[in-house]
């Protein structure tokens, strides 16, 4: 685990641009396709739009989430439609576009179609965009679910599952087991909170009581953690 360290959001983020701009381009000489799977939120939102403006070949990259709100992609909580406000401008119109939200009315009830349009078009992943919250939960799998466990089951054959947080909108969530069928993962976050947290469940004595405890501690797919103080 290699951890990046800025002083400013807009450092990290350039940094954090340059490298996965590079590695989008070197995998797109290697293969036809490159897939990617983006973070919602705040913090990401600087990167997409720079993201938008690159010259890369778009029509040969493909995006999905690591999850959504389950609201209508019109609703200003809907991570896909910040993607479309940010990334798919530009030159990046032309990317394909994989979404995690169906018009069934659960998630429960979206899952089956969801999880098998992902089997059928990125049976693996390429590159990952996550951020982290201040409770130690990455895409949609939060701390004392119902189905945590399931989501961070690396036996697991689902690559995503509906997650309901208390007091939160349900939502889609890719799995554990499926983020790291990925060639790399980088983890975009910002403040001291969220980089104590890191360095606390890190440690090989630490308590894994945290969903970033099970993303930090595999060694199936390597992390590249960007942090900015502010």
């Amino acid at each position: 685990m290699l951890i990046n360290e800025f002083s400013t959001l807009a450092l990290c983020e350039e940094a954090l641009f340059g490298e996965l701009t590079d590695e989008i381009s070197t995998a797109l000489a290697k293969k036809n396709t490159v897939n990617l799977a983006l973070a919602g939120g705040n913090t990401p939102k600087g990167l997409y739009e720079k993201l938008s403006h690159t010259p890369l070949d778009w029509e040969n990259i493909a995006v999905t989430l690591t999850d959504e709100r389950w609201v209508d992609v019109a609703n200003d909580a809907s991570n896909e439609k910040m993607l479309k406000q940010t990334l798919f401008q530009h030159n990046a119109k032309m990317a394909q576009f994989l979404g995690l939200k169906t018009q069934e009315e659960t998630p429960l009830l979206g899952q089956p179609h969801i999880n098998a349009l992902l089997k059928q078009n990125y049976p693996t992943l390429d590159f990952i965009v996550l951020g982290m919250g201040d409770d130690g939960h990455f895409a949609s799998i939060f701390p004392a679910m119902d189905n945590t466990q399931a989501l961070l089951d690396l036996k697991g054959s689902d690559l995503c599952l509906p997650a309901q947080p208390l007091d939160k909108p349900a939502r889609m969530s890719l799995t554990l087991p499926y983020l790291l069928t990925a060639k790399r993962i980088f983890l975009f976050i910002t403040g001291r909170d969220k980089k104590e947290i890191i360095q606390q469940q890190s440690d090989v004595n630490a308590s894994p009581v945290l969903p970033i405890y099970s993303l930090l501690h595999q060694s199936l797919c390597p992390v590249t953690i960007y942090w900015s103080e502010t």
